[in-house]
């Protein structure tokens, strides 16, 4: 399966991988603002 990158026009979309909270704005430091987990970023393709 071929990996993809994300189109320019796609809004960022992260969802943590400890609290499952999904956040729609640019973080620096892939960090979650509530609880300090990892950030995935969901627009691109796993």
């Amino acid at each position: 399966m071929p990996l993809t990158e994300p189109t320019p026009d796609t809004d960022p979309y992260y969802e943590c991988l400890d609290c499952d909270q999904r956040i729609t704005e640019e973080v620096d430091d892939r960090l979650c603002p509530d609880c300090g987990g990892y950030l995935e970023d969901l627009t691109v393709a796993r």
